[in-house]
Formats: C-alpha cells, structure tokens, sequence
C-alpha cells in the first residue's frame, strides 16, 4: 500500500472572520473538487466547523 492509499480524516474548526465570505461553500466545493467526503456548517459562536475524510495527499491539499 503507497501512501497515496492511506486514507485522512480531519475534525476542524475555523475562527475569525469567515462569515459572510461564502467560506462554507468554498469549502464544500473545493472538497468536492478534490473527491473527498465530509461535511462543514456554520455555527452560532460565528465559526466554521466539518469533517473532511480521503486519500492523504488529497486532504493534505485540502
């Protein structure tokens, strides 16, 4: 197994000013871009918060 077939999974959370600049979906769409899964939302406190789960090298871009 390559290390290009191990698979990631990141638990993130994003602070600052990330509202109100369409950060959640740029993230959705360059994750779908990558071929990876997960998911990410906005919370109450004013962050960003998600999952993203694939090949290494791919999160690793991410």
């Amino acid at each position: 197994m390559s290390t290009q077939d191990h698979l990631t999974s990141v638990d993130f959370e994003v602070f600052g000013n990330v509202q109100g600049v369409c950060f959640r979906m740029y993230t959705e769409d360059h994750g779908r871009h990558l071929g990876l899964s997960g998911w990410v939302k906005n919370t109450r406190q004013g962050t960003v918060i998600g999952q993203v789960q694939g090949p290494t090298h791919k999160v690793n871009e991410m």
